[in-house]
């Protein structure tokens, strides 16, 4: 049990800016860190259910709560997810060799495309964010799950794709995983494709195709381009993740509405 509070308290210290007790670094606490990333999603889900409701309390705007909806993950993640991704469109718009892409990945300075990367993702999210029903408090619980979902999917990728020749943070808790890790991270995703199945069967059948989807192109993309996983890919395969499942979200509650 220890070794699981552990996990937990590295997870949420490592990924979100929700304030955790110190603990000891070492290979007990990391070896179940992937693991417990995707229970950051879920805090991610429970701010936005939160925020929500207070919304609701006080009649505010829709376009507003579509830009919290898209600020909101990043303000808990504290953006590491969204600094791979800037960092990965950015060696990818390089078109270089393998290897001027990792130097790229490890360049602190944000580049043009990087920044054009952000700005139309996070144009597109709102959105999509703004396209969900005002009323619709199932796409609100099917919008917290897709967090859930996204970073099961990038540890995931994380885990089971082969790395890069990179020493980075991703290998560091990749050697100090468990083997458990894998068949964990299929029970989030397992869980999180029950959930939406609960609240929306249409959601559900297209959460698991986006979900393979992004997973097999980040494959592919890792092998291509930079020689394997890096934590900077996993980000990217995390924020990639996240809007694809909300796009479905939205694609789902449109075709409801139209069938019915």
């Amino acid at each position: 049990m220890k070794s699981i509070l552990h996990a937990v308290v590295a997870a949420f210290s490592t990924f979100s800016m929700i304030p955790m007790p110190r603990i000891e670094w070492n290979e007990k606490s990391l070896r179940g860190l992937l693991a417990a990333l995707p229970l950051v999603g879920a805090a991610i889900g429970g701010f936005i259910v939160l925020y929500y409701y207070i919304a609701g309390l006080l009649k505010l705007p829709w376009i507003l709560s579509a830009a919290v909806l898209t600020v909101l993950p990043a303000a808990v993640s504290g953006g590491i997810h969204m600094d791979g991704f800037a960092d990965t469109v950015d060696a990818m718009k390089s078109y270089g060799d393998p290897e001027k892409k990792r130097a790229i990945l490890k360049d602190p300075h944000a580049g043009a495309f990087a920044v054009i990367g952000v700005s139309c993702y996070f144009l597109l999210y709102f959105a999509l964010c703004a396209a969900l029903p005002e009323s619709g408090f199932r796409e609100i619980l099917l919008l917290g799950i897709t967090h859930v979902l996204a970073r099961a999917v990038g540890a995931l990728a994380g885990t089971l794709l082969p790395g890069s020749s990179e020493k980075g943070m991703l290998s560091m808790f990749r050697e100090a995983a468990s083997r458990a890790n894998v068949w964990v991270l299929f029970g989030w995703a397992a869980l999180s494709l029950a959930g939406a199945a609960f609240l929306s069967p249409l959601a559900a059948g297209l959460f698991l195709p986006v979900s393979a989807a992004v997973f097999f192109y980040v494959k592919r993309t890792a092998k291509k381009s930079f020689g394997g996983m890096s934590g900077d890919l996993a980000g990217f395969c995390i924020s990639v993740s996240e809007i694809a499942l909300l796009l479905a979200v939205v694609l789902s509650e449109r075709l409801v509405s139209l069938w019915f």
